[in-house]
């Protein structure tokens, strides 16, 4: 009877420890997704704020959620970005919104020229939880994406091989090289014609003539080496873009509430990333390598800058017609009230 009891005290010590296991929860498994863009770490201005995005979210998630970057086109270019993403193939995207504008409009709101006073404007204005940033999403929701995060806007200045620009008519005649719809628009209402020639032939497009200067940001001018095949650089807001991480919005949805919290907060420094690393190196390194060219600087007085901003309200109006009535005039309220 001895044996037999403690037989039955064992069997009941085994149950028991497996019914309290059973209640436990299950470790939850490390969340895998795949990050990818296109831009290599030869980009030694911006490439850290993007590595840092990936870098935040894999340091504070561990456990959690970990991101596996593929940068350099080596998994998506840039035109497979959108369709990658939607197809699964990519969790979270990186991409510049000159690119995309013509899927979601509402993405000129970083481009228009002329609007933002200067980066640090454009980044309250675009910051994660601002009414903008709201604004931009629910127009992107319809398209079932969401931009979780975004650069302050990069001003994009026109760059010529021989003549310099000071007035709206000084680019009559001229072909110049530009990222997107905007930047086309803009060039057009000046009086240019705009090309869309690939940033990798512009270097040869301008040695041979084939076009005579580029709408750009610094950026893109050292990071091809075209500081070698300018002579001048006017110096305004002509238009502007960002880059934002994007995910389709029902994979975020499906997340769990601590981990977009987590994603909340490496975009934010991924914002704030922009002027904590890319301007300190813009300063000491670009801009030197560009002087050193012999590049010459066209800084506009305010009476001359006004000149252009008048020629170029079209495009303004151009963008707000490929919205919904009234986002566009909101958009643009918010931008700069």
């Amino acid at each position: 009877m001895k044996k037999i009891g403690f037989v039955l005290l064992v069997l009941l010590f085994i149950c028991s420890t497996l019914i309290t296991m059973g209640q436990q929860p299950a470790m939850a498994k490390e969340l895998k997704l795949i990050y990818a863009h296109y831009l290599p770490p030869s980009y030694k201005d911006l490439f850290p704020v993007i590595q840092g995005f990936a870098d935040y979210v894999n340091e504070h998630g561990k456990g959690k959620v970990h991101l596996e970057h593929f940068h350099s086109g080596t998994l998506l270019k840039s035109e497979e970005l959108i369709p990658g993403l939607m197809q699964g193939t990519a969790d979270i995207i990186l991409h510049v919104d000159s690119a995309i504008m013509g899927t979601y409009p509402i993405l000129g709101i970083t481009e228009l020229p002329f609007l933002y006073k200067d980066m640090e404007v454009s980044y309250e204005k675009l910051k994660i939880g601002s009414p903008l940033y709201k604004l931009i999403n629910q127009e992107l929701a319809k398209k079932d994406i969401i931009a979780i995060a975004t650069w302050p806007i990069l001003p994009e200045y026109i760059w010529t091989k021989d003549k310099p620009i000071r007035k709206p008519d000084d680019l009559k005649g001229l072909r110049i090289r530009v990222a997107g719809r905007v930047e086309a628009a803009v060039i057009k209402a000046l009086g240019g014609a705009a090309t869309t020639t690939s940033s990798a032939e512009l270097y040869e497009a301008l040695k041979r003539g084939t076009v005579d200067g580029a709408m750009c940001t610094w950026t893109t001018i050292t990071s091809r080496s075209l500081q070698d095949t300018v002579g001048y650089v006017t110096k305004a807001s002509f238009a502007s873009y960002s880059a934002q991480i994007y995910m389709r919005l029902d994979k975020w949805q499906s997340l769990s509430p601590d981990i977009q919290k987590l994603f909340i907060e490496a975009g934010k420094g991924y914002g704030k990333g922009v002027f904590e690393h890319a301007v300190p190196y813009w300063d000491k390194e670009t801009w030197p390598l560009i002087r050193k060219a012999g590049v010459k600087e066209i800084a506009l007085t305010k009476e001359e800058q006004q000149e252009f901003k008048k020629r170029v309200e079209p495009v303004w109006d151009w963008w707000k017609g490929l919205l919904p009535p009234g986002v566009g005039e909101k958009a643009i309220k918010l931008a700069t009230e």
